[in-house]
């Protein structure tokens, strides 16, 4: 695969349970992607996409081995359209990429499904603006399942110090 892990202090234990841990995924050619790695507490997973891969089946291959509930993308956009490693996810290609997105929370429900829906965070671009952002927004959220909030900016919060 071509995407870099964060080194970790703490070893975690292999367990036969699918990791659930929020995962943030982010751009490697994003602004300031050193920092934000480094700001990104220990407890979250974080995955760099290759400019070079297509984030989102590099993203459908590591969901489909977890249980992630909270999942955040840090990547390039404009309104009604991201952009994952070499990847465009957009109003024109949802359909392209509807079962790979459908996959993505699949398993976080485990056998409970009266939990909350899954979180989704899109954050570094205006995916969101517009009437063109929103129905990109809405139609993501029906693919996945998922929650979704976006932002042009990565706030700081319970993930990022």
């Amino acid at each position: 695969m071509s995407f870099l892990y964060r080194q970790f202090d703490n070893i975690h234990k292999i367990t036969d349970r699918p990791d659930n841990r929020p995962i943030v995924f982010i751009n490697a050619n994003f602004s300031n992607c050193d920092t934000l790695i480094q700001q990104v507490i220990p407890e979250v997973r974080v995955i760099v996409i290759s400019p070079q891969a297509d984030g989102i089946r590099e993203i459908s291959q590591i969901l489909n081995s977890s249980c992630c509930r909270e999942l955040y993308i840090i990547c390039q956009g404009s309104p009604g359209c991201l952009y994952i490693g070499n990847a465009e996810l957009s109003l024109n290609t949802l359909i392209r990429y509807s079962l790979p997105l459908e996959s993505w929370f699949q398993d976080a429900y485990g056998d409970d499904t009266s939990i909350d829906p899954p979180q989704l965070s899109l954050y570094g671009c205006d995916v969101a603006a517009g009437d063109v952002g929103e129905e990109f927004i809405t139609k993501l959220s029906s693919i996945s399942g998922a929650t979704i909030a976006a932002s042009a900016v990565v706030p700081k919060n319970s993930i990022f110090n």
